[in-house]
């Protein structure tokens, strides 16, 4: 086992994460770099730090939304509002989200959808590329 310096710990995962990852972190090293992230040590921290913020977010509106139901046929993903006591549908439009309560594609509710893993197979099943991400 490698020695781990102050303030860092070590994790085991299996193979086919680490080949998951090292492949995805080869493929855009050029990028990576470019935003200061020279290792895969530090592109997987990067990644987790990113989670972390996710999960962040997700625990400030999971207390008022969640996912309650998915339609195959209609693609569709419903979240239910609890402030509200609405469910809003979750379909794709345009090739984006879009939220049928508030006839938006940048609604909470549409973010939320974000975070159902179900959402983005379904949008990989249609051809609906992921949202951008500013930054």
């Amino acid at each position: 086992m490698p020695k781990i310096g102050s303030g860092y710990k070590s994790v085991t995962i299996t193979q086919s994460i680490h080949d998951y990852y090292r492949k995805s972190y080869e493929q855009n090293r050029e990028k990576l770099e470019r935003k200061g992230i020279n290792s895969f040590t530090s592109y997987i921290t990067s990644m987790l730090e990113a989670l972390m913020e996710e999960n962040e977010i997700f625990a400030r509106y999971a207390p008022f939304l969640q996912e309650f139901g998915f339609d195959e046929v209609g693609n569709t993903v419903y979240i239910k509002d609890n402030r509200t006591g609405r469910i809003a549908g979750i379909g794709i439009k345009d090739k984006e989200l879009h939220c049928d309560v508030d006839d938006r594609s940048d609604c909470v509710h549409v973010g939320f959808a974000y975070s159902v893993p179900t959402v983005y197979k379904v949008m990989e099943k249609l051809g609906v590329p992921p949202p951008k991400v500013k930054g």
